[in-house]
């Protein structure tokens, strides 16, 4: 005859083990999970997809002015720019700077050829 104490100790246990072999909750799904801001810029400075962004506008042939949200303190951030399939430029992120206002949630991001021309190019952005 099991007793109650042994009727809890199995529930107990069966509790426990159910705990341990099932899955842990999945990360919330959603653009750029682990990233602050993030953008797709299309060449003609139109935003495709992003995460955190207020704005983006191309300023002339080959800059772009990429605006974050105001929680990102941009003084303390790494800028990472990935060109999405214009091979041959050269690219740099600015900020802040004067093409773009010198605000200090605005990123100037520009694109050269290796010759030394502007050249617009559509890229991704990101703030880790």
């Amino acid at each position: 005859m099991i007793t109650t104490k042994a009727c809890t100790q199995i529930a107990a246990g069966a509790l426990a083990t159910a705990a341990v072999l099932a899955p842990t909750a999945a990360q919330a799904a959603g653009p750029s999970p682990y990233a602050q801001a993030a953008a797709a810029v299309k060449v003609d400075g139109t935003l495709d997809h992003g995460k955190n962004i207020v704005s983006v506008s191309r300023a002339s042939a080959g800059r772009y002015c990429v605006r974050v949200g105001s929680d990102i303190d941009l003084s303390k951030e790494v800028v990472h720019i990935t060109l999405w399939n214009s091979l041959g430029t050269t690219h740099g992120a600015y900020l802040p700077h004067p093409l773009c206002g010198s605000q200090p949630n605005t990123i100037l991001v520009a694109f050269n050829t290796a010759a030394g021309a502007a050249a617009d190019a559509a890229f991704y952005l990101s703030i880790p």
